[in-house]
């Protein structure tokens, strides 16, 4: 878990606020009406450096898509994207010398945008490139907004940036699918198919894309922005091997516990995964066990949860399993997860 960020503490640049509700009253809404029932202060959105909460952001997310009369309100708002709406953000990649070096910059300085979005570099190889992308706290509905307009705006970004066709090779997306997504489709154009229900939004490109230029690298404009972008508080990132343990200790609870579908929710391949958990010199083994016993342990202190009840949550195949696994415990001091 990003330990620097509690998760009631989740908020959004006001640049976003501005964008959703300018892309509302472009369609006709109304912006005042949309902030007043979100119960936003309309001063506070005035101030260039201010933060909404994300609670309140999905709360604009849900109020813009009841009174835009659009067929898809995030395919819409990304397809009235601009270089540069995202603030510094933008201008940081749209000043570096490559997409990848842009995508680089995005991934360290996301927070400025969001601390509720996560975006991550998942497998990289010499053909493919893959991200992730999710919500620390889930928005219901317009979680599924958020996703779609973030995923399509990255891509947006890639073709403006470079001012080339950079077409990603595959895009997954967490919501179920639409009943139609013919619009979805046209607007990635995405060299193969799109996938819903996947237990993170992705988008893969070519990693030779990532080596085109982009058209506005300015090296001395870029330094400038780098030096500002880092005199700023930036809230630490939630690593890979935390991230890792927080989704393990979920799957514990939901009795979903296992390497491939572990692999799923990271969105990488049980291979990949494993390789991961080696480079920083641990197991899936180890690290399963290590889950199970804090678990356990904790369901101890509690009291009142049936042997056979734990065995089968922790995903022990019987109550005996668990038991020899706790006499191998009491012979090993636990070691302290991150």
């Amino acid at each position: 878990m990003n330990e620097s960020c509690p998760e009631n503490d989740r908020h959004e640049s006001v640049a976003v606020a501005k964008f959703l509700l300018a892309s509302a009253a472009a369609t006709g809404a109304d912006p005042h009406g949309i902030v007043r029932e979100a119960s936003l202060s309309s001063d506070a959105l005035t101030e260039a450096d201010a933060r909404v909460p994300s609670p309140a952001m999905f709360a604009l997310w849900e109020l813009t898509d009841r009174v835009m009369e659009v067929k898809d309100t995030a395919l819409t708002m990304a397809g009235q994207y601009r270089l540069g709406a995202l603030d510094l953000l933008d201008y940081l990649a749209t000043s570096a010398p490559t997409l990848g070096e842009a995508m680089r910059l995005t991934l360290r300085y996301l927070p400025f945008i969001s601390t509720n979005c996560r975006l991550e570099l998942v497998e990289e190889n010499d053909r493919e490139t893959t991200y992730a992308f999710s919500h620390f706290q889930d928005g219901g509905p317009a979680t599924d907004l958020s996703e779609r307009f973030s995923l399509a705006v990255l891509c947006i970004r890639a073709n403006e940036a470079t001012r080339q066709l950079v077409r990603p090779v595959h895009v997954g997306f967490a919501q179920e699918a639409p009943r139609r997504h013919a619009d979805l489709a046209e607007l990635f154009s995405a060299r193969q198919r799109l996938d819903f229900g996947q237990a993170t939004g992705s988008f893969t490109f070519r990693t030779s894309d990532l080596r085109l230029p982009i058209a506005t690298a300015d090296p001395a404009l870029h330094a400038i922005l780098r030096r500002y972008a880092d005199t700023l508080p930036l809230p630490t990132p939630e690593t890979w091997e935390s991230r890792f343990r927080r989704l393990l200790t979920e799957s514990l609870a939901d009795g979903t516990v296992g390497l491939d579908a572990m692999a799923r929710r990271l969105a990488v391949s049980p291979r990949t995964l494993q390789r991961r958990l080696a480079d920083a010199g641990t197991t899936w083994r180890a690290e399963l066990d290590a889950a199970r016993r804090t678990r356990a342990e904790k369901a101890a202190r509690q009291g009142g949860t049936p042997v056979s009840v734990l065995a089968d949550r922790l995903g022990y195949s019987d109550a005996r399993s668990l038991r020899r696994a706790r006499r191998r415990w009491e012979d090993v001091p636990a070691t302290p997860q991150a």
